[in-house]
């Protein structure tokens, strides 16, 4: 089925608003995968003198099944955060339980229990945590299956105030290649075969814990195992980790980098450019006016 519009369209219109000095800011984008199933994101056709960007956009998770992993974590942990009685005056306790705690027990009951168990182990121990970093084990008992052994890692640092809990997911192993991996073989056919004069792959980043260059090193590795690299022309890192709370509203930034450094950049809030770094010189929005289109 084509894709429906979601909301990367907007990513790569204010992209395309600043891309290259602006000259792309007249071109007309078509959505090509919203007309037809396994087509290209975008086509951008740009009117000045009818060139055309390809563009597609996916996606980076941390580790593989990362979002399947969040869907069950965010329904069930993310309630004991809530209990302001668990809080302690003084104290920001964050919680982080392993990665696959509950994704690794399909059945209702065993997830109930290991959510009780670590509501229990707060409860219980929160007033006697040490300030820093420390690990501690629960081991969760289960209906007809043997014990579940976790380990709950615990930071605590002072905060002035009625205090604050946070429980969080802990990444224990690293499979990033992986997720690049997938990535590549469901989305560099698409871009490949688009006839364009040059084509874009911007690599989603939603997480602090996912570095550029940790990104970039895997797409590296994969050059000779996917040749048609060689035909993408830029990869650019979209930063969206506070697109959509109330911290970053609606701010985004772009990166491309060359052998590990920066050599480009775009910061919007929303649709208004804020800062551009190209060519060596870095420019504030205030001070930046929109090429017009050569007649």
């Amino acid at each position: 089925m084509p894709t429906k519009q979601r909301r990367e369209n907007e990513f790569i219109k204010w992209f395309l608003s600043a891309y290259e000095n602006h000259s792309w800011g007249d071109a007309k984008i078509l959505w090509l995968d919203e007309i037809t199933d396994g087509a290209v994101e975008a086509l951008a056709i740009r009117n000045s003198d009818c060139k055309t960007l390809a563009i597609e956009h996916t996606i980076i998770e941390p580790f593989v099944k990362e979002k399947e992993d969040f869907a069950f974590f965010k329904a069930a942990f993310l309630k004991i955060e809530k209990d302001t009685a668990l809080a302690v005056p003084g104290r920001w306790i964050r919680v982080f339980i392993p990665v696959g705690t509950l994704r690794g027990q399909p059945k209702q009951p065993a997830r109930e229990a290991i959510i009780e168990a670590v509501r229990s182990w707060i409860k219980t121990n929160r007033l006697f945590l040490a300030d820093g970093f420390s690990e501690h084990p629960c081991p969760i008992a289960l209906r007809g299956k043997r014990p579940l052994d976790v380990t709950l890692y615990v930071k605590v640092v002072p905060l002035p105030g009625p205090g604050a809990l946070h429980v969080r997911r802990q990444q224990m192993e690293s499979n990033l290649g992986k997720v690049i991996e997938k990535a590549l073989k469901k989305k560099l056919p698409k871009l490949v075969r688009t006839d364009a004069h040059k084509r874009l792959l911007i690599l989603e980043r939603q997480h602090m814990n996912l570095h550029p260059n940790s990104i970039l090193d895997e797409v590296e590795k994969l050059k000779s195992t996917f040749r048609d690299l060689a035909l993408v022309h830029e990869i650019w890192l979209l930063e969206t980790m506070f697109y959509g709370t109330d911290f970053g509203g609606s701010y985004l930034r772009f990166e491309r980098y060359e052998n590990s450094t920066l050599v480009g950049s775009l910061d919007f809030q929303g649709p208004n450019l804020l800062d551009k770094f190209e060519n060596g010189v870095f420019e504030l929005g205030s001070t930046m006016a929109p090429t017009k289109p050569s007649p």
